[in-house]
Parts: C-alpha cells; sequence; structure tokens
C-alpha cells in the first residue's frame, strides 16, 4: 500500500493539471473578469488621502529624575484616551467641515513605535496619528485636532510641576540674592571698621556681630545654591523629558492613500485564478462522471 501511494499521488496531480489544461479558457476568462472586477472597484472607490501627526507623551520622573510609571509614560493609556467618546467629539468639533465623532473613530489609525535594543523591544512615548479622507485638508485638521485633544487631556500635570518648579527656582533666587546682599553688608562694614581709628580690641570687639552676619550669610548662600542647583535641573528635566508636546503637525498630502489600482487589479486577477482552477477541477469532475455513466 505504501509503495503504491506515491503513484496514486502522481496521478491526482496529472488529472488535475490535464483538467486546467483541458478546460484553460474557464481560468484564463474568470482572470479576466477578476481584472476587470478590480478596475472597476478602483474606480468606483473614492480617492483618499492620508495626515499623519506625532505626540512626545512625556515620561513621568520622581524627584531625582529618574522615570517612573505614570499616565505620560503609558502609550496604551494615550491610545484609549484618542478612542474616547469626549476626546472624540472634541477633535471633530476642531475640524470641522462636516467632520464627525464616527467618521474619525473609523477612519483613524493610532500606532506607537517601538525600538529594539538588544532583542528587547520596548514602546517608545510617542503616539502616532494618522487620519484617512477624501479631503486631504480635512484628513490634516483632523490628525493636528486629534493630537492637540490628547496633548490637552495628559499635559496638565505636567504643566502644574512646571509651575511648581519654576515658583520654586524663583523664590530661591530671591533668597540666594538676599543673602548674598546680607554678607555683601557685613563685609562692607568690616572693610569700615577695619579703616577706621580704634585699638585693635575695640574693632574686634566692633566686628564680630558682622563676622558672625557674613558666615551665616556665606553658608545660607552656600545651601540656597545648592537647593537652586537641584531645582533648576528638575525643571529642565520636566521641560525637557515630563512636559508632552506635538513632535511635528500633519502635513497636506501630496499623494493619495488609495484606491491602489494595481494591489486591486492584481487581486482580481488572483481570486479570478483560484475560481478559475477550481472551476475546472469541476467541470472535469462533471464531464468524467457523465462519460462513466
Amino acid at each position: 500500500m505504501t509503495t503504491e501511494q506515491p503513484a496514486r499521488d502522481d496521478i491526482d496531480v496529472a488529472s488535475y493539471l490535464g483538467a486546467v489544461a483541458r478546460h484553460w479558457w474557464i481560468v484564463l476568462v474568470l482572470v479576466a473578469v477578476g481584472i476587470v472586477a478590480g478596475v472597476v472597484l478602483t474606480l468606483l472607490q473614492p480617492t483618499t488621502y492620508d495626515a499623519t501627526a506625532s505626540v512626545y507623551i512625556g515620561q513621568t520622573t520622581d524627584a531625582n529624575g529618574n522615570p517612573m510609571a505614570g499616565l505620560n509614560s503609558n502609550a496604551k493609556a494615550a491610545i484609549q484616551l484618542l478612542s474616547s467618546q469626549t476626546l472624540l467629539n472634541d477633535a471633530a468639533r476642531a475640524t470641522g467641515d462636516g467632520m464627525t465623532a464616527a467618521t474619525l473613530r473609523r477612519e483613524t489609525t493610532v500606532e506607537t513605535p517601538s525600538s529594539t535594543i538588544k532583542t528587547t523591544s520596548s514602546v517608545v512615548n510617542i503616539v502616532v496619528i494618522t487620519v484617512r479622507d477624501e479631503s486631504r485638508r480635512r484628513a490634516a485638521a483632523a490628525a493636528d485636532a486629534l493630537a492637540d485633544a490628547l496633548l490637552e487631556r495628559i499635559g496638565e500635570a505636567p504643566k502644574d510641576r512646571i509651575a511648581l518648579l519654576e515658583s520654586q527656582v524663583a523664590d530661591l533666587k530671591r533668597q540666594l540674592s538676599a543673602a548674598r546682599q546680607r554678607g555683601a553688608r557685613a563685609a562692607a562694614a568690616l572693610a569700615a571698621i577695619a579703616a577706621g581709628s580704634g585699638s585693635r580690641a575695640e574693632k574686634a570687639a566692633a566686628a564680630a556681630p558682622y563676622v558672625a552676619v557674613a558666615q551665616a550669610a556665606a553658608s545660607e548662600a552656600e545651601s540656597l545654591t545648592t537647593a537652586l542647583q537641584k531645582a533648576q535641573l528638575m525643571l529642565l528635566t520636566a521641560r525637557n523629558v515630563e512636559e508632552p508636546r506635538i513632535l511635528h503637525e500633519a502635513a497636506l498630502p501630496d499623494t493619495p492613500s488609495g484606491p491602489d489600482m494595481r494591489l486591486n487589479v492584481a487581486a482580481g486577477a488572483l481570486a479570478g485564478l483560484v475560481v478559475g482552477i477550481i472551476a475546472a477541477f469541476v467541470r472535469q469532475r462533471r464531464l468524467s462522471r457523465a462519460a462513466a455513466i
């Protein structure tokens, strides 16, 4: 039985090829029909354009500037926001020109790029928003509206943090300036005492309070300088790392994204070929059965 199996397979393959060869015209006709269907489908479909905007969603950090989990670090949360009805409604209103939330939901694609380091893939904190529409201007406006709406929702916390840090930096600068002024006044008083008349003991007694003020001002200025440098570093991190921002706005697309004539024609031809081969097999089997009867 094992030795006969290859021969049977050869016979089956030969009969299949023979059926296609005998009924080649069926295959050819159906391929032609598929090509025509692909052309007609392409001509009937409206021309569409893709416009893309990208948003850096930010990276939440702790007091030392180390990355930590948070809304701005979660690309999946950003995707969920972009699919929420409230955000879609806001973006549709901002887009205008007859755009609706339902159209945005249907025609918007959101992607999160990933980086691979030593075979380990991680999601980058960037969201790419692509909108497809029959109007290239409306597609670009919709992509920008979605990016702005997302930025408005995830940018509140970083803005509050930046405002707080800016206030801290300004306050520390004022304190540091005041400490330096106290030290300068104390130094001026010491210089005047040293240049004045009187015995060494009298000058030492008169200078003692100013020496204490100068030392205290110097210690305070040193501590404030350290605190100011740390606050400035945190502010720089908040602005450049934590704060979300639009990386690039959507540009007007130069060329349409669809429909693709070549793709539709190739798909139609392939479908016609498959259907044609099946039809040839079916016809040959019917003829064989009829001949056997």
